[in-house]
């Protein structure tokens, strides 16, 4: 059985389309704000992926933990905020 959820697919073109939009618009321009700007937004992605691979390997969802920190990698906080919802829900016993 999965326990990874997919975000909604709006979340990919706001989110990691505006990381994506952020990197060009640092690569190009000139101004060290845009430039620090795209480094903090990476950063807390990478950091935030990690953790919800942490999180996820914690859980004892081993299999998807990979599928988790690359989403949020991508996604950052909708994917994160997903997982620890996911992860707060009572278990369902299948008896």
């Amino acid at each position: 059985m999965s326990t990874f959820r997919p975000v909604a697919p709006y979340w990919w073109i706001t989110n990691f389309g505006g990381i994506v939009a952020n990197g060009v618009v640092a690569a190009w321009s000139k101004k060290r704000i845009a430039k620090i700007t795209f480094v903090l937004g990476a950063g807390y992605h990478v950091v935030a992926a990690g953790y919800a691979y942490y999180a996820a390997r914690e859980a004892g969802l081993d299999d998807d933990a990979w599928k988790w920190g690359l989403q949020t990698l991508a996604v950052g906080t909708p994917s994160l905020r997903l997982l620890q919802c996911m992860l707060q829900e009572p278990a369902v016993d299948a008896a």
